[in-house]
C-alpha cells in the first residue's frame, strides 16, 4: 500500500488521541454534567482502561491481525466518544470513557504493530517520527479546541466530531488494512484474567487518590487495589508469557527508567489539569497549550545531551526541571512554568523510552515496549488523580504545585541509588 495512504490512515487516530490527552483535562471543570470528583473520574476512566489493556490489545492484534484490531478499536472509540452527547449523568459519562480507553488501547497497539512491521528501516523511522509529531500537535491543539467549543456553548460537538472522524477511519481501515499480516504467532496468549486483575487493581488504587467518597473509603480502595496488583505481579512472575514482565523492574535494571516515565507523564497530564482549572478564556489557556511544543523540544534536547551526561544524571535533571517548573508556576507565572515543565517532561520521556528499550537484548524489546507504554499510561492516570485530588482538597494551585514538586524531588533523590548500566 502507498505510504501516502497508509500513514494518514494510521496517524489521524494518533492525532485524535493527542487531542483527547489534553482536551478534557483542560475543560472537565466546565462540563455541566460533571460534578464533584466526577471531573477526575471522567478523565481517569480513559487512562485506567488504556493502561490496563494496551498490552492485551497487542495480543489481540497478533491473533486477529492489526488491520482488524485497528478497525475494532476505531469503532469502539467512535461509539464511546459519541455516547456522552446522548447521556446526561456523570456515571454514564465516566463509563463511556472506560470503554473509549479500551478502544484507544486497540488503536495504539495496532498502529505500533503496523509501523514496526514496515520492512524498510527508513520507513519505520519516518513512521515513528510522524507518530510523535502528530500526537504532539494534537496534544497542543486539545486545550485550544476545548476552550473554543466551550466558550461558544457547543461542547457536545467535542463528542460528535471525534466520533465521526474515527468512524470514517474505521471504514477505510476495514477496506484497506484487513488483509495485513505481520507474521505474528496466532498462538500468542491472550491473558484476560491478568488484564482484569490489572484493571481492577489499578482502578481501585487510583480511586484512593481521588477526592470522591469518604477518607476511609479511599483508604480501603487503595489497600484493595494494592493487594490486587500484588496478585497480578505474582501471576506475571509465574507466567511463561507474562502480560507485563515485572521481572524487568528491579531498580538496577529498568525500574529507574519506568519510574521516570511514570512521573514525567504524571507531571504532564497533572499540569494540564491543574493550570486549566482556573483558565476562563482562550488567552489564559495558551500556556497550557504550548506545553506540548516544549515537550517536543525536550525530546530533541535529549538527543543532543545523551552523549555528554550519564543516563541517571539525565533522568534526574529532567525531573528536577519539572519540579522547578511547578515551583515557578506557584510563585512566578504559567508562561515560564510551562516551558520548564514541558522541557523536563520531554527529556524525561525521551530518555526513559530510549534507556528502557536500549538496555535490553533484542529478544526482550517487545516486552520492554509493553512496559514502556504501560508506564506512560499509568503516569497519565496518576497525574490526573494526584494533582486533581490535591487541588480539590487544598483548593489552591500554589499549594498543589509545591506539594507535587516535593514529591518529584523525592523521586529525583531515589534515582541516585540506581546502579544499573543503562544504554540508549
Amino acid at each position: 500500500m502507498s505510504k501516502k495512504v497508509l500513514f494518514p490512515l494510521l496517524l489521524i487516530p494518533m492525532f485524535l488521541g493527542g487531542v483527547d490527552s489534553t482536551l478534557f483535562n483542560s475543560i472537565a471543570f466546565d462540563l455541566p454534567v460533571l460534578t464533584d470528583s466526577w471531573h477526575l473520574w471522567f478523565i481517569d476512566g480513559y487512562t485506567i482502561a488504556l493502561a490496563s489493556s494496551v498490552v492485551l490489545g497487542s495480543r489481540l492484534g497478533a491473533r486477529l491481525g492489526p488491520g482488524v484490531t485497528l478497525t475494532i478499536g476505531l469503532l469502539v472509540f467512535a461509539v464511546a466518544s459519541a455516547a456522552p452527547a446522548l447521556l446526561n449523568s456523570p456515571v454514564t459519562w465516566t463509563a463511556t470513557r472506560f470503554v473509549q480507553g479500551f478502544g484507544y488501547a486497540l488503536i495504539v497497539s495496532s498502529v505500533a504493530s503496523v509501523i514496526g512491521g514496515l520492512p524498510n528501516t527508513a520507513e519505520r523511522t519516518l513512521g515513528y517520527s510522524l507518530w510523535i509529531t502528530t500526537y504532539s500537535v494534537g496534544a497542543g491543539a486539545g486545550p485550544l479546541i476545548g476552550r473554543v467549543f466551550v466558550d461558544v456553548g457547543a461542547y457536545t460537538l467535542l463528542f460528535w466530531l471525534p466520533a465521526a472522524i474515527a468512524l470514517a477511519c474505521a471504514l477505510l481501515a476495514s477496506l484497506l488494512l484487513r488483509d495485513i499480516d505481520l507474521g505474528q504467532a496466532a498462538s500468542t496468549k491472550i491473558d484476560v484474567a491478568s488484564s482484569v486483575l490489572a484493571f481492577l487493581g489499578f482502578g481501585l488504587f487510583v480511586a484512593g487518590l481521588q477526592s470522591h467518597g469518604e477518607a476511609l473509603e479511599r483508604i480501603l480502595a487503595t489497600v484493595a487495589g494494592s493487594a490486587i496488583l500484588a496478585v497480578f505481579c505474582v501471576r506475571q512472575l509465574r507466567s511463561r508469557d507474562p502480560l507485563i514482565d515485572v521481572r524487568m523492574l528491579p531498580f538496577s535494571r529498568l525500574g529507574a527508567c519506568s519510574l521516570a516515565l511514570v512521573f514525567g507523564s504524571a507531571c504532564y497530564t497533572g499540569s494540564v489539569l491543574l493550570f486549566s482549572a482556573e483558565a476562563d478564556s482562550l488567552l489564559s489557556i495558551l500556556p497550557v497549550s504550548v506545553l506540548a511544543l516544549w515537550v517536543s523540544l525536550g525530546g530533541f534536547a535529549f538527543h543532543k545531551l545523551q552523549s555528554r551526561f550519564s543516563p541517571v544524571h539525565i533522568l534526574q535533571a529532567s525531573l528536577v526541571t519539572c519540579a522547578l517548573g511547578l515551583l515557578v508556576a506557584a510563585f512566578v507565572g504559567l508562561w515560564p512554568a510551562s516551558f520548564l515543565i514541558g522541557l523536563g517532561v520531554g527529556v524525561s520521556m525521551a530518555s526513559g523510552d530510549a534507556y528502557l528499550l536500549g538496555s535490553v537484548p533484542p529478544k526482550d524489546v517487545a516486552r520492554a515496549a509493553a512496559l514502556q507504554e504501560t508506564s506512560l499510561a499509568v503516569g497519565a492516570a496518576l497525574g490526573v488523580a494526584g494533582f486533581g485530588g490535591l487541588f480539590t482538597a487544598i483548593g489552591s494551585v500554589t499549594g498543589t504545585s509545591v506539594i507535587t514538586a516535593a514529591l518529584v524531588g523525592v523521586v529525583v533523590w531515589t534515582l541516585r541509588y540506581n546502579r544499573g548500566v543503562l544504554t540508549a
